[in-house]
């Protein structure tokens, strides 16, 4: 194998790296946004569960009450 062919196959190498680098890159940021978005959903539902125990708490303490 020549000098030249060895050159022209280590930069196709890097270029199928470099690609493969651009890639990856992308796919953290989508799974970056898709973890900022399940977090969102796990407040949201952390929220409203709060607030379900928290009328079943006042239905409680009204009955204990009456």
């Amino acid at each position: 194998m020549q000098q030249s062919e060895m050159f022209a196959l280590l930069e196709r190498k890097i270029e199928e790296m470099l690609e493969e680098v651009e890639l990856l890159r992308m796919e953290v940021a989508e799974l970056r946004d898709a973890k900022a978005a399940l977090e969102s959903d796990k407040e949201e539902s952390v929220r409203r569960l709060q607030s379900l125990l928290a009328r079943f708490d006042e239905a409680r303490d009204q009955q204990s009450a009456a």
